[in-house]
């Protein structure tokens, strides 16, 4: 099936999957915008919107972990002040592991769901898959 910009659907799908991968959130969300508006094929605006939450949930995770040696840095901080030191390098060392192996997993699982975006399939993703659902049904029916 065509999409009003003359490409595949598979195509366009697995170009926003990429996107949310290396495009940031701008053209991400300007491209399932359009989707939303213009398109008509289900299958390709559930998979846009699925496109966009897990670049939401991936920037979440993130964000976690990111903001966990801020506060380790502010207890340090607040222990040299009353002439302690705690030290916090091995916590560190977990979180910037932790923060590769998200990154390592973000990167396989958006290459996979483009590429399987080209033969209009998907992977399922428990949470992802049921809060698109809900969410896009949910104006439907109005």
């Amino acid at each position: 099936m065509k999409t009003k910009i003359g490409i595949s659907a598979g195509a366009y799908a697995a170009m926003m999957f990429l996107l949310a991968l290396y495009g940031g959130y701008t053209p991400l969300l300007i491209g399932a915008g359009f989707v939303l508006i213009f398109e008509s094929n289900d299958w390709l605006k559930a998979t846009v919107v699925k496109a966009f939450v897990l670049a939401l949930c991936f920037s979440l995770c993130s964000t976690i972990l990111d903001i966990i040696p801020d506060l380790l840095g502010i207890i340090n901080n607040w222990a040299g002040v009353f002439n302690g030191n705690i030290n916090f390098s091995k916590l560190n060392q977990i979180i910037n592991a932790l923060w590769s192996i998200i990154s390592f997993c973000k990167t396989i699982l958006f290459l996979i769901l483009a590429l399987m975006a080209l033969k209009m399939k998907t992977i399922a993703i428990g949470f992802v898959d049921k809060f698109v659902e809900k969410h896009l049904s949910a104006g439907q029916g109005q």
